[in-house]
């Protein structure tokens, strides 16, 4: 006789509870999964930052099946590796990830029952919205056999396969038929309360960051008896976007669920916007139940900012659990860093020409090439007469959310402006450096930002702001600059390693290729005036002579 099962197994893998295991009572019939104190499966607040407050729960059915749900949480829940949408079946064996980046466990059961598999594919839960399979295997194991028994095996397979694609066949038309009574539609709209119109492409882009930058996410539920048919889920935003249809769903049955989240197609226009306004966000939904055609409407209000504002996050407060939290839009930050902007490029040109003699720093070369490049960037600025400004963000209150709000000049405006604040200056030199073939980093401290690269797997980095303006007391020459840049990754890496709070790196050309792209910024035949007037204050001084001597080794510099 098989043992009964006493006890759930949560193995930990990934994350600070890592590699420890804790026993829950199967008496239970639900297990909570978050960073709340009275959750079952509690992660750290403080250090597992992808896990939501109440990220999700494992039930027990009656008949001892478990399933995994997702609370929408921003971040989701995978299951070997597969995003879920909603509720899935969960196994012994199977791996659980909080986030594609976060906490991970393996589930499992004390004693396992017997014929238990593992690991499983993510199967939707009935009675979610689902297409019935008519050409499903059978789960018949194979009979064993050799010589002629085997030729007879094959066709008593075959038989049974057949039997149990018609029986599964039958079985849902008669679940299906046998349902009476309307369905009852219910809608949970969970909707981004500000946007960023310099990340509109990201908006767009479900493979973006895992898809985490979702415009809305709706959850239907089914609360009827009878069956929800035909549900077509709509969207417009007055001003900017058509009528578009994000989702059509067969049928939603009794009990049932399904979510559909929204990635829409801004235009290019909203990079124009210099002034944040009040837009509003339409939801249709059309649907069939007994027989009879149904609507449901719903219109809310969402702040576009403007093309230069830089929100830090946009998780609502009562989930902030750390700096990590306050801090979540920084992966964004690659929006507002433009090689492909025609100024840019073209300012790019005028400091090789004016300050480094025509001479580029093509990846590959000697990293004191890369060095002189980074130093002539900053002789440029410093020569043109650019001023560091120090100002803050303001606190902004939008919807549920409270964060800093930093009205960002983008690299051209600083260029032609000829002052920026540290992120902004960051954010330029970035962009002359992913211009000329470099690889960007932008490292963030408490109260601060600077540029760098990671030259053949070493990173350099320099403090922009050393070209004088507020409290910097003085202008630093490009050699002092530098070396003021390379103690300030020293300190950076000793705190970051620790986990200090605040500090965080952003690499620009992978949060690129995780589908961070940047805005689309067109060409400007006066802003190249002003940057002609520019370029001959650069080359006042000629260009800049290469040291005989190193001025890196070993990460320190010389």
């Amino acid at each position: 006789m098989a043992a009964k099962t006493e006890k759930y197994l949560i193995k930990f893998k990934g994350g600070v509870k890592a590699p420890s295991t804790e026993s829950f009572d199967f008496s239970k019939e639900e297990l909570t999964i978050g960073r709340e104190d009275n959750c079952d499966i509690r992660f750290d607040p403080e250090q597992d930052l992808m896990v939501s407050r109440n990220h999700g729960k494992i039930i027990r059915k009656p008949d001892d099946s478990i399933v995994i749900t997702d609370n929408n949480s921003r971040n989701g829940i995978f299951v070997n590796n597969r995003r879920i949408e909603g509720s899935a079946y969960l196994k012994p064996g199977d791996t659980v990830k909080l986030g594609n980046n976060g906490p991970s466990f393996e589930f499992d059961l004390d004693p396992r029952p017997p014929g238990a598999l593992l690991p499983t594919q993510v199967i939707s839960v009935p009675p979610a919205t689902r297409v019935v399979e008519t050409g499903r295997t059978s789960p018949v194991s194979p009979l064993p056999a050799s010589g002629f028994k085997k030729w007879l095996a094959i066709p008593l397979l075959l038989l049974l396969g057949g039997g149990y694609t018609l029986w599964q066949g039958f079985t849902q038309k008669n679940t299906v038929a046998g349902m009476t009574g309307d369905g009852d539609l219910g809608v949970q709209i969970f909707p981004l309360h500000a946007m960023m119109p310099a990340a509109y492409k990201v908006y767009a882009n479900p493979g973006a960051l895992d898809g985490r930058y979702y415009f809305s996410k709706i959850v239907l539920d089914n609360k009827g008896a009878g069956q929800l048919q035909n549900v077509k889920v709509e969207y417009a935003v007055p001003g900017y976007i058509n009528w578009v249809q994000a989702a059509e769903i067969r049928h939603i049955l009794p009990k049932g669920s399904s979510v559909v989240t929204i990635y829409p197609q801004f235009p290019q226009k909203v990079t124009e916007k210099t002034t944040e306004s009040t837009e509003r966000m339409q939801i249709r939904i059309t649907y069939q139940t007994g027989g009879k055609s149904e609507k449901y409407e719903k219109t809310y209000p969402f702040q576009m900012l403007s093309r230069n504002d830089f929100l830090y996050t946009n998780i609502a407060l009562n989930e902030i659990r750390g700096m990590q939290d306050m801090e979540d839009n920084n992966d964004l930050a690659p929006v507002f860093i433009t090689p492909q902007d025609p100024i840019v490029k073209y300012y790019t040109q005028q400091v090789q020409e004016k300050v480094l003699g025509g001479e580029t720093a093509s990846v590959g070369r000697d990293i004191n090439e890369a060095v002189r490049f980074i130093k002539g960037v900053y002789e440029a600025a410093r020569r043109s007469g650019m001023v560091y400004s120090g100002t803050s963000g303001v606190q902004a209150d939008l919807g549920d959310i409270h964060s800093t709000q930093q009205r960002v000049r983008l690299p051209r405006e600083v260029i032609t402006g000829n002052t920026g604040l540290c992120i902004e200056m960051a954010f330029l030199y970035a962009s002359v450096f992913a211009a000329e073939g470099l690889e960007p980093f932008v490292f963030f401290v408490p109260g601060h930002a600077y540029p760098g690269v990671r030259f053949n797997g070493q990173f350099l980095a320099i403090e922009s702001t050393a070209v004088n303006g507020a409290g910097i007391g003085g202008v630093s020459s490009a050699e002092e600059a530098f070396e003021k840049g390379m103690k300030n990754l020293e300190k950076f890496f000793e705190n970051y390693q620790q986990g200090t709070p605040g500090y965080s790196i952003i690499d620009i050309n992978a949060l690129v290729k995780s589908g961070v792209q940047q805005m689309e910024l067109t060409d400007d035949a006066f802003l190249r005036v002003k940057v002609d007037e520019i370029a001959r204050r650069m080359a006042v001084g000629g260009p800049m002579i290469p040291q005989q001597k190193p001025t890196v080794k070993d990460g320190q510099a010389l």
